[in-house]
């Protein structure tokens, strides 16, 4: 089993199946980690690291490996097993692989778990008191614009921008660029309320964007049901819907909003059909209702796509 990931600056983790419990016997499990051209990944072992012991100092029973990708070579970082959490890292490239495997015999607890982030480019820093970070060459400032559309809150802005010294430059943002008459303690106090409403005014955007959402649909017109009524007549469907101008990973005023995951799920309605009376010498239609089982489709992930690019 292998699962791809998108790898934004929100981060996030993958262990073994029951952590920290002891992980099944005899898997083979992939993780593909993916983050935007121009970035790299970091991952960092949690220090509750279990798994089978090495044979003779080689991991060849129970392990976790980690490659380095990209379109002309592969890297081998390594391959653990034992209680020793592996050294974190830093990839060459945008993209790693992360692989699990376990034999059909001895098990071990607690088995592994990473923490993933995205890495920026390297950011140097002005000689202007204001402390605006500034990337390298060749990054553009539509690339740049275009990273930026994966953080979901100015700290993770400030992060990628400078990991180091973010917590400064959020604060002098704020204190450098104001009236002086007015005190740090103001500034201060500020900042926080300030920075609150800017990730509120994002997290507006990303949720009247291209998302799932609640829609009516018209059973018997849905169903293409045309010898039945239905009973509520109408139901509520998660459907995407939004534009795609602004708030989403892929965002253009040329895209559409699609559905990028469906489920079908089961509803009970109360469904009238027409029926037949046998017992009567001239034939009366009558009305009978039954609790009826229906599929309707929800979708549960939304993407935009581009008539510019092609679909993935």
């Amino acid at each position: 089993k292998e699962e791809n990931i998108s790898v934004t600056a929100a981060g996030g983790v993958i262990q073994s199946p029951r952590y920290p419990n002891a992980y099944p016997r005899d898997l083979v499990l992939s993780w593909k980690l993916l983050s935007p051209p121009g970035t790299r990944i970091h991952l960092e072992f949690d220090g509750q690291f279990g798994l089978e012991d090495a044979e003779n100092g080689v991991c060849s029973y129970d392990f976790v490996e980690v490659e380095d990708l990209s379109e002309t070579s592969t890297i081998i970082w390594g391959r653990w097993c034992g209680h020793k959490a592996p050294p974190s890292l830093n990839s060459k490239a945008n993209m790693l692989k992360v692989t699990f495997k376990s034999d059909d015999y001895f098990v071990a607890k607690p088995g592994f778990k990473v923490y993933y982030t995205m890495l920026c480019p390297q950011y140097t820093k002005q000689t202007s008191p204001h402390r605006v970070p500034l990337t390298e060459v060749p990054l553009s400032l539509d690339d740049l614009d275009h990273h930026i559309a994966a953080f979901d809150t100015v700290e993770q802005l400030f992060k990628y921008l400078n990991p180091k010294t973010w917590k400064q430059d959020l604060d002098s943002i704020y204190t450098q660029t104001h009236l002086h008459y007015r005190s740090r303690a103001y500034h201060l106090a500020g900042r926080y309320n300030k920075v609150i409403d800017l990730n509120r005014l994002h997290d507006d955007v990303k949720r009247y964007s291209c998302t799932p959402r609640n829609y009516s649909v018209n059973l018997q017109k849905e169903l293409r049901a045309t010898n039945a009524i239905f009973f509520p007549r109408c139901l509520l469907v998660q459907r995407c819907g939004g534009n795609c101008g602004c708030g989403t990973s892929n965002w253009n005023n040329s895209c559409a909003c699609q559905a990028a995951k469906s489920a079908l799920k089961l509803h009970e309605v109360l469904k009238y059909a027409p029926g037949t009376n046998l017992y009567q010498r001239h034939q009366r239609t009558q009305v009978r209702w039954v609790i009826a089982e229906i599929l309707l489709t929800h979708h549960e992930r939304c993407e935009c796509e581009c008539v510019s690019q092609p679909p993935s």
